[in-house]
């Protein structure tokens, strides 16, 4: 009798799987794995970064070794305080959340500019700070790490933070097109050159945080306005149905034209912005639909249907597409597919899916030192690979999709 039970049961699940369209969803992600790869990758970070003060040593060579850091970064910083809370939220007996406190209490203590607002750029070892200058792209990650902190583990002190950061945020940085300035200066004035959408699309994320950790209506009236900048502005339509969104320009938002020019499309920013405007439905039904014709165009011009994966940069003056594979690039591929296997449940989606996660088995993940390599051009055995630690962000937010769709949340 209990030999036959493990077929019954087997069968009562395939069952209920044909009756129940989250089940089969559920059945195409491999969660054993992913929570895995979370455990054994903050694991390593939390043996070896955490700093006394609640800052983090950033930078490691492949072995774990200490590299040197006469400087601390805002973007690396908050990176990781978002990391550790999110890992929290499934390894709650981890001691992550005290890590991620202490982090982000050492930023709004050392990082924070208590004259203008907002974040300082840098800090100099002695803990002062070095670069003034505001940047967009590391005030979105502040703003980041301030939302997942007070959701998974609250306190006022951490909502009020985030709120005023994001009201300081948009008289900031927007500019007068709609997008964000890159950088300003201390007291927030606009430093000349071009555009990127870049900050922009953090931006986007850390709003979206902000809101379903906080409910408030700024913050969805900001992810509003980034979000409808992208879809009416920056979206470029293709004749197939695609659609594309480039990576740089110039002051007044025309993308640069050319490769020689420094116009590109970044293809992992495309499978970024998929899954993220695919979250931001919340926000507005249409970004839904922007989000699966960005995803078709991602596939269409940067994925590899032979050995799963995806290239780094596409061309839009016709030039030909690099599709060397990058390890970011390959987790934000993994990301938007498993969420728009999600909200489809087209088979093809979940094929890639289970093809990119082979790839990223059996080429990424590192068995011998533990969390994954710095892939520029994969394979690492022909040379593609740095001596160092990418950080934990991009596979942190890979894995916590990945276990909330499992657990038929919303990713």
């Amino acid at each position: 009798m209990r030999l036959a039970r493990r077929p019954v049961l087997a069968l009562l699940a395939g069952l209920a799987a044909c009756t129940d369209p989250d089940a089969r969803i559920r059945n195409r992600i491999d969660t054993g794995w992913h929570r895995d790869d979370l455990d054994a990758l903050m694991l390593r970070w939390q043996s070896h970064s955490p700093r006394p003060d609640g800052s983090f040593q950033l930078y490691f060579d492949r072995s774990w070794k200490p590299r040197p850091q006469p400087e601390t970064g805002l973007t690396g910083h908050a990176r990781l305080v978002y990391a550790f809370a999110a890992a929290h939220e499934f390894m709650p007996d981890a001691g992550y959340l005290a890590i991620a406190r202490r982090g982000v209490d050492f930023m709004l203590e050392r990082f924070r500019d208590p004259t203008h607002g907002g974040f300082f750029h840098t800090l100099g070892a002695d803990g002062r700070p070095g670069s003034m200058i505001k940047r967009a792209y590391g005030h979105a990650f502040a703003l980041l790490a301030l939302a997942e902190v007070y959701r998974v583990g609250g306190g006022v002190r951490y909502r009020e933070a985030a709120m005023q950061l994001c009201r300081e945020i948009e008289p900031g940085f927007t500019d007068p097109v709609g997008g964000l300035y890159n950088e300003c200066e201390r007291d927030f004035k606009p430093m000349s050159g071009g555009r990127t959408q870049n900050p922009v699309m953090h931006m986007f994320e850390a709003l979206l945080a902000l809101r379903g950790a906080t409910g408030d209506m700024l913050a969805e009236t900001i992810a509003r306005r980034l979000g409808d900048f992208v879809a009416y502005k920056l979206l470029q339509g293709q004749a197939d149905g695609g659609a594309l969104i480039p990576e740089w320009y110039d002051e007044a938002w025309h993308p640069l034209p050319t490769q020689a020019a420094g116009g590109y499309v970044d293809l992992g920013h495309q499978f970024e912005w998929s899954h993220l405007l695919t979250m931001g439905a919340a926000v507005s039904p249409v970004y839904a639909q922007v989000a699966e014709r960005v995803l078709a165009y991602a596939l269409a011009v940067g994925y590899d249907e032979i050995d799963g994966g995806c290239g780094q940069r596409a061309f839009t003056d016709g030039s030909k597409a690099d599709l060397r594979k990058g390890w970011w690039q390959q987790a934000e591929c993994l990301h938007a597919l498993l969420v728009a296997g999600q909200a489809t449940g087209r088979n093809d989606v979940w094929r890639r899916y289970e093809q990119t996660q082979g790839l990223i088995k059996k080429q990424l993940v590192d068995i011998e030192q533990g969390g994954w390599r710095a892939a520029e051009a994969l394979p690492c055995k022909s040379g593609g690979c740095k001596d160092e630690q990418p950080d934990p962000y991009h596979m942190v937010r890979l894995h916590q999709a990945a276990i909330k769709v499992a657990q038929g949340m919303p990713a």
